[in-house]
């Protein structure tokens, strides 16, 4: 993503971090804007979606311990735990 001299500076002045940015357009909802643009927002529903969301990956990361997944280029061919 090119980020232009205009928006750099305005994140500065405004105090938002580039991984803002990048989550914002990653998992905002899109909307078209006149001239071709499109703006991303990250609304009260997409907010909590993504909470809901990271909760689960955390718990599900608690519960990894050794799993291993074996593919052959982007077939899964099986899964395992691995012996410590």
């Amino acid at each position: 993503m090119v980020i232009s001299k205009h928006a750099i500076k305005r994140c500065q002045q405004r105090g938002i971090p580039y991984s803002i940015i990048d989550l914002i357009v990653q998992m905002g909802t899109p909307l078209r804007k006149p001239g071709g643009a499109t703006e991303y927002c990250i609304n009260k529903k997409d907010k909590n979606e993504l909470q809901d969301q990271l909760k689960k990956y955390i718990h599900d990361i608690d519960k990894i311990d050794g799993d291993a997944v074996l593919m052959i280029e982007d077939n899964v061919v099986t899964v395992y735990h691995k012996k410590h």
